[in-house]
């Protein structure tokens, strides 16, 4: 299952060529994937999501939907693959601590893996890295 949006296309005017009355469509823009959300299961037995462009303001309740809807469709363990998260600003963390807090809630099991560092940086300057212990760095031996 993926959730994708559609690259815009603009329609450029109808064109006569030739005198024939043929209208003549021209990209003049595509744009770039800004969210794309997919969902398999892993070896362990875990579901993953994959979360690969921005979260942020503009994709943010997309994401919480898609998301949500796995946590409650399913009882396996819950895994969000941040390894293709380009940028996430406040409104895509607002939605980490939601789906955290729905999983909670729902009493299934929410990790997330491979964030990238500018990622867990931020998310231990919010604090919102003790919603996923997985994040925390653990305790250097002496």
């Amino acid at each position: 299952m993926s959730i994708r949006p559609l690259n815009r296309v603009s329609a450029g005017a109808a064109a006569k060529d030739g005198g024939s009355d043929r209208t003549v469509i021209t990209a003049e823009r595509v744009e770039p994937v800004q969210l794309e959300l997919s969902c398999r299961t892993d070896p362990d037995g875990y579901q993953v999501v994959s979360v690969t462009g921005e979260l942020d303001i503009a994709t943010a309740e997309q994401a919480y939907a898609y998301i949500s809807e796995v946590i409650d469709g399913m009882q396996e363990p819950l895994s969000v693959d941040l390894s293709g998260l380009t940028f996430c600003d406040a409104s895509g963390l607002g939605v980490l601590a939601r789906l955290a807090r729905h999983a909670r809630q729902a009493g299934r099991q929410l990790r997330l893996t491979s964030a990238r560092p500018s990622v867990l940086k931020i998310m231990r300057i919010t604090g919102l890295d003790r919603a996923f212990p997985e994040l925390r760095p653990s305790a250097r031996a002496y």
